[in-house]
């Protein structure tokens, strides 16, 4: 009978730690998590090449935004640095949108469909793209802080280069 209560006690012990430590990281990962299933259902619903250029038009808005000329007076417009990074959010938007429209056009044929798993592993390497150019480009943190793990993940301006182009190596791989 000793036995039998040491080892339910365990087990319930083991089951809380593993919960925990569930929670724990599901927290600090919260925001990659959320983008990653936002990208996937999207990707699953978007048809043979939704995925595919919308990580192409990524890269395209980030190019518009980038070279457009009124880039700075806008995000100036706004008093407070959380207005400033949510303007820089929409012009990126904008500037994603109209590429995206293209993109897809052009690629609705091109690209057989992808399974779940390479579909997962570019919404994660497109979630990745976004949450680094949030760090480093629209200074995001004034609207949402972010877990020290991803801080410590996409925070540092070594990494910037790598995560920006983890979802190119990631289609050159996964979309053929």
């Amino acid at each position: 009978m000793d036995l039998s209560v040491d080892v339910l006690a365990q087990s319930q012990q083991l089951a809380t730690t593993i919960t925990e430590n569930a929670w724990l990281w599901t927290g600090n990962f919260l925001a990659l998590i959320v983008l990653t299933v936002i990208f996937l259902f999207f990707a699953m619903k978007g048809g043979r090449s939704g995925l595919i250029s919308f990580i192409l038009a990524l890269y395209a808005g980030y190019a518009i935004y980038v070279v457009f000329p009124y880039t700075d007076f806008i995000v100036a417009m706004g008093g407070t640095s959380p207005v400033k990074a949510i303007l820089s959010l929409l012009i990126f938007g904008a500037a994603t949108f109209l590429p995206f429209i293209v993109i897809r056009r052009l690629t609705g044929g091109g690209f057989g469909s992808l399974t779940f798993i390479p579909n997962l592993i570019l919404s994660f390497l497109a979630a990745a793209f976004l949450l680094v150019l949030g760090y480093h480009v629209f200074d995001i943190s004034n609207i949402y802080q972010f877990s020290q793990p991803l801080d410590q993940l996409f925070a540092p301006e070594g990494f910037f280069f790598w995560w920006f182009i983890a979802p190119l190596i990631g289609l050159f791989v996964l979309a053929r």
